[in-house]
């Protein structure tokens, strides 16, 4: 598998731009390039650089897919897109999960946990976004900047239920933290772990990436961790999605089908949970992986709210 951008001249093949970090999908891109003898060249960054590249390149661009960690930044640019013909197999997964139109069809599921000290048997734990309100939890909670899209997405799913209770927490801001943001979502679970803070913000994923990192000191930081979904007022967990979508003027579009019809597959989505840690979008697999009840309406929703959310958490 090739991470470059320059080599396309080889066939079959398909040319992937990724918003994910590389280790995030490398299983599944091995799987595909394995089953079906079609080269996967990988073109890695930051969704701002990438769309700008891909609007910069129009007809000329070889990007054939578009793999994202956050759904707004495919929404917000089908016209860089091109909606995706085989659908046959989405009749598996939830209408809340994949554009309308077909422009964009989300392959896993994430959801923002909170995580707290196993040995710290005396501290309470909320159940509910709901109860972080609580004065006993001011000064307790390690989070990367308020404004990463991480935190947006999950402030517009709050946004989304109209009950104030889920979202008023998020007014208290700063008055919440035990120490200044900084760094990623591994940085706060090690943080929590050396007794920075009580309670602690991140994917959920990204513990599990911990506990079987080659590094010996995560394993050990993330084992004194345990993990716990919040609910919203009407029993419901927020989650996010990562998507896919072809480009535009996708030069291997048949092959882009193929891709993105295998990402359906339930070998490939076995992969997102046993190695990747993420939730599968099959219906037929959810009950069986996910241990909370999804909020998927709020997943739209939460689009037509991200303003709202993005000036709530300026704010901080």
């Amino acid at each position: 598998m090739g991470q470059t951008t320059a080599v396309y001249a080889q066939s079959p093949q398909i040319n992937i731009y990724s918003f994910r970090k590389y280790e995030l999908i490398k299983p599944v891109l091995t799987q595909f390039e394995a089953e079906s003898g079609i080269k996967v060249n990988l073109v890695n960054g930051k969704s701002k650089r990438l769309l700008a590249r891909l609007k910069q390149d129009g007809e000329a661009s070889q990007a054939d897919i578009i793999l994202s960690s956050d759904l707004a930044q495919l929404h917000n640019h089908k016209d860089l897109l091109q909606p995706i013909e085989n659908r046959q197999t989405w009749n598996n997964v939830s209408s809340a999960l994949y554009d309308e139109n077909g422009y964009w069809i989300s392959i896993s599921m994430r959801t923002r946990a909170l995580f707290s000290l196993s040995e710290q048997t005396s501290q309470s734990i909320p159940n509910s976004f709901a109860q972080l309100k609580q004065a006993n939890f001011q000064s307790a909670l390690c989070i990367r900047d308020w404004q990463h899209n991480y935190n947006a997405t999950l402030a517009a799913a709050l946004l989304t239920t109209n009950n104030k209770k889920d979202s008023d927490w998020l007014k208290l801001g700063n008055k919440l933290l035990a120490k200044r943001p900084s760094g990623g979502d591994r940085d706060q679970l090690r943080a929590l772990a050396q007794g920075h803070c009580k309670l602690a913000f991140a994917n959920h994923y990204y513990w599990h990436m911990m506990k079987r990192a080659d590094n010996k000191r995560d394993q050990m930081l993330a084992k004194k961790l345990s993990i716990h979904f919040l609910q919203t007022e009407d029993g419901l967990t927020p989650v996010s999605t990562t998507s896919a979508a072809i480009a535009k003027h996708a030069p291997n579009k048949e092959h882009a089908e193929q891709f993105i019809a295998f990402l359906l597959t339930q070998k490939a989505q076995e992969i997102y949970a046993q190695s990747l840690h993420e939730f599968p979008v099959l219906n037929d697999m959810m009950a069986s992986h996910v241990p909370f009840k999804p909020n998927l309406p709020a997943i739209k929703q939460g689009l037509l709210r991200l303003t709202d959310a993005n000036e709530l958490l300026a704010k901080h």
